[in-house]
């Protein structure tokens, strides 16, 4: 996990679940394979706006770079 997923983290944001790539398990067979054709892994899955907004926030505050949020109540 790099060092702005552990900031962000380590905030205990109300409403950010994690990291996309760290919510489930792959087997070790098929984890090169999936880490190398899956680039939404690094994003953040958060379970409304107004959580993302936090998270965004949080990162432009601090200058540690940009993410993407998922947002589930946005979602279906």
């Amino acid at each position: 996990m790099g060092n702005m997923f552990r900031e962000i983290m380590s905030q205990n944001f109300p409403g950010v679940i994690g990291r996309l790539g760290d919510l489930g398990q792959v087997s070790k067979e098929y984890d090169e394979v999936i880490t190398t054709c899956c680039n939404k892994l690094d994003n953040i899955v958060c379970t409304d706006l107004e959580s993302a907004k936090n998270v965004l926030d949080f990162l432009k505050k601090r200058k540690l770079g940009r993410s993407t949020c998922i947002i589930l109540d946005k979602i279906g």
